[in-house]
């Protein structure tokens, strides 16, 4: 079954826009290229783990980010330099300030990179959900304030954030590329996907909107007159 998307049609209540990070509001994951650049070889051992299903992504993470040679301040720094925001995302930050539309990331990576991006385009205002990390030297500690005991994977869970914006009264239009998309995608109103959310959806014969760039969502906002 061939996926178009979906029309553009009013909302029932007023929408939240909630996205995944690395590979959906960034063109690349960010944790990569902090990883190639500071990590070594040992994370790619871990990734190896990780892509078996010998390990979890949350001791993925950790382990890998155990490997790094660089404080805080070196790698936000290379973030700043080398990741790209996907196109169109800014616009839609504006456009969501300016209508008072919430406008979220929800990402099982890092805060510290999340936050270096956030600066670095002038928009510290974002709301976003991630694991949180402590610098004691160049030693790294994990907290995930955003974990659910009913979650199926360790570490932050999407579909919290996603409630929590469903209880206040919107309906949800979620953005996200990878496995731990599944679960926030199947409790959104609007789908808009790429790569490994994308082939899901689309062997499941479930409806979404292709994401290459941040327009489509602006289209599905400036269409819905329920705001």
């Amino acid at each position: 079954m061939k996926n178009i998307g979906l029309d553009c049609k009013k909302h029932k209540f007023p929408p939240a826009v909630i996205c995944d990070f690395d590979d959906t509001t960034m063109l690349e994951n960010v944790a990569e290229i902090i990883l190639k650049e500071f990590g070594g070889n040992e994370w790619e051992v871990y990734r190896k783990q990780h892509s078996l299903k010998m390990i979890g992504l949350k001791e993925y993470q950790e382990l890998a980010f155990k490997s790094v040679k660089a404080d805080v301040t070196q790698m936000k720094a290379i973030v700043k330099q080398r990741a790209t925001l996907r196109p169109y995302f800014k616009t839609l930050f504006d456009y969501c300030e300016s209508h008072d539309i919430p406008l979220a990331i929800a990402t099982l990576g890092l805060d510290f990179y999340v936050e270096a991006v956030l600066e670095r385009e002038g928009m510290e205002t974002l709301q976003h959900y991630s694991a949180t990390t402590k610098f004691i030297g160049n030693q790294m500690q994990f907290s995930y304030p955003y974990a659910s005991e009913r979650c199926w994977q360790t570490g932050n869970c999407k579909c919290a954030v996603i409630q929590k914006y469903r209880s206040l009264g919107y309906s949800i239009l979620f953005a996200g590329d990878g496995n731990s998309d599944i679960c926030p995608a199947d409790k959104a109103d609007t789908v808009f996907a790429h790569r490994f959310l994308e082939q899901n959806y689309q062997s499941r014969g479930l409806s979404y909107i292709p994401l290459t760039d941040f327009a489509q969502v602006l289209c599905k906002l400036h269409k819905s007159e329920s705001y």
